[in-house]
C-alpha cells in the first residue's frame, strides 16, 4: 500500500501587486472532506477561491478559480510561493480551462506556460513553485497529484512505468508542459462534483480519475507495444526532419519543437538522434553550414543577408560557427574567388 503524503504544503501569498496582501498559509495535503479558501485577491484585481479533496491515499485534487474585474488585462499576477517535501515521489497533472498560467519552477529551475490545449506535468518529491495567472481572461486551474505508488495501485506497474516515460518524467525532480487534446483533461475537471458530497463525492472523483488516466495513457501510447512506441516515434521525428529541412530563420526551440510533435522535449531528441546520428541543434547547424558553404561557393549573396537566413542572430556568430566547422571563415571563400562580401 501506498504511503499517505500527510507533507503540509507551505504557501506566502504574493497576490497583491503592492504586495501589502502577504498571508503566510500551511495547507494540509490530505483533506478528507472538500476543503474551501479564498485567495486574497485585492478587491480592484477580483476574486479567487480553491477546493481541495483526498480521493485515497496518496490522491489529492485541486481547483483554482481566478476572476480577474474588466480593466485589469494584460497584467501576470503570481499567486504565492508554493513549497512542500513529500515522503513519496509524485505526480502532477493540472490542465486549465480559460486563460494562461506561467509556472516558475525551482526544482527543477524552469518557467513554463500552460494553456487550454497545453497541460503542465511535474514529478518529484518535492516542489517549489510561484505560478502566476495572466488577467487577460478568468481561468479555472484542476490539478491532480498522485504518489507513484498510488498510480502504479490504478494503472499497474508497467503500464505506470510506460505512462511516465511518454510524458518525460521518467527521471526525478522534473516538470514540462505538453500539448493535449482539450477533451481529454475533461474529466480531470468534472471530478470535483459541487452537487456531491461525502463519500459520494470522493467515488465520483475517484472514477473521474481513473477515467482520466486511461484517456491519458491511451492518448501517449503508454498501453503500446515498445515496437509499436518506437514506430510511432520514428514517424514523429522523421515529419520533424522533413520540416526542419524546410525551415528558413531562427530555430524553434526544442522544447517548441516538442509541443508541435507531440513529444517531450528530450525524448523527441534522443529519437532524432538515433535516427539521423545527432541531436536537432546540431543537425540543423550542420546541414545549414554546409548549404551556406555552397551558396559562397556559388552565389554573390551577401555573408550577413546568409546569415540572417540561416537563423544567426548576428553575422560573428556565423562566422565562428562556420570557421569552427571548415577551419577558415566564410569571408575567405569570396576572397579566393576575387570578390568581396557585398
Amino acid at each position: 500500500m501506498t504511503k499517505t503524503p500527510r507533507a503540509p504544503v507551505t504557501v506566502r501569498w504574493l497576490i497583491d501587486p503592492d504586495e501589502s496582501v502577504r498571508v503566510a498559509a500551511v495547507l494540509p495535503v490530505e483533506v478528507e472532506v472538500l476543503q474551501h479558501g479564498a485567495y486574497p485577491f485585492p478587491p480592484e484585481l477580483g476574486h479567487g477561491w480553491f477546493e481541495r479533496l483526498t480521493l485515497g491515499p496518496g490522491v489529492s485534487l485541486y481547483r483554482g478559480v481566478h476572476r480577474f474585474r474588466p480593466g485589469t488585462s494584460g497584467r501576470l499576477v503570481p499567486l504565492g510561493e508554493f513549497t512542500a517535501d513529500f515522503p513519496e515521489t509524485m505526480l502532477w497533472a493540472q490542465s486549465v480551462r480559460g486563460g494562461t498560467i506561467l509556472h516558475r519552477e525551482f526544482v527543477p529551475p524552469a518557467e513554463l506556460i500552460y494553456r487550454p490545449g497545453h497541460d503542465f506535468f511535474r514529478r518529484a518529491d518535492r516542489f517549489h513553485s510561484i505560478p502566476a495567472v495572466d488577467s487577460s481572461s478568468d481561468s479555472e486551474m484542476t490539478c491532480l497529484l498522485i504518489a507513484d505508488g498510488a498510480l502504479t495501485g490504478l494503472l499497474g506497474e508497467e503500464l505506470a512505468r510506460q505512462l511516465i516515460v511518454r510524458l518525460g518524467l521518467e527521471a526525478p525532480p522534473a516538470a514540462t508542459v505538453l500539448q493535449m487534446p482539450r477533451h481529454l483533461a475533461a474529466p480531470l475537471h468534472a471530478a470535483l462534483s459541487p452537487t456531491l458530497s461525502g463519500q459520494v463525492q470522493r467515488l465520483f472523483g475517484q472514477a473521474k480519475v481513473l477515467e482520466y488516466l486511461c484517456a491519458l495513457a491511451a492518448h501517449l501510447g503508454a498501453d503500446e507495444s515498445e515496437s509499436v512506441q518506437t514506430e510511432r516515434a520514428r514517424d514523429g521525428v522523421r515529419a520533424l526532419h522533413d520540416y526542419l529541412l524546410r525551415l528558413e530563420g531562427k530555430l524553434p526551440t526544442v522544447e517548441q519543437l516538442a509541443l508541435s510533435f507531440g513529444m517531450p522535449a528530450r525524448r523527441l531528441n534522443d529519437a532524432f538522434a538515433r535516427e539521423y546520428g545527432e541531436p536537432i541543434y546540431a543537425f540543423v547547424s550542420n546541414v545549414r553550414l554546409t548549404e551556406a558553404h555552397a551558396a559562397l561557393l556559388e552565389g554573390e549573396l551577401p555573408i550577413k543577408v546568409l546569415s540572417r537566413r540561416l537563423g544567426y542572430s548576428h553575422v560573428n556568430g556565423f562566422t565562428r560557427a562556420f570557421t569552427r566547422k571548415f577551419g577558415y571563415p566564410p569571408g575567405s571563400l569570396r576572397r579566393g574567388r576575387g570578390k568581396g562580401e557585398g
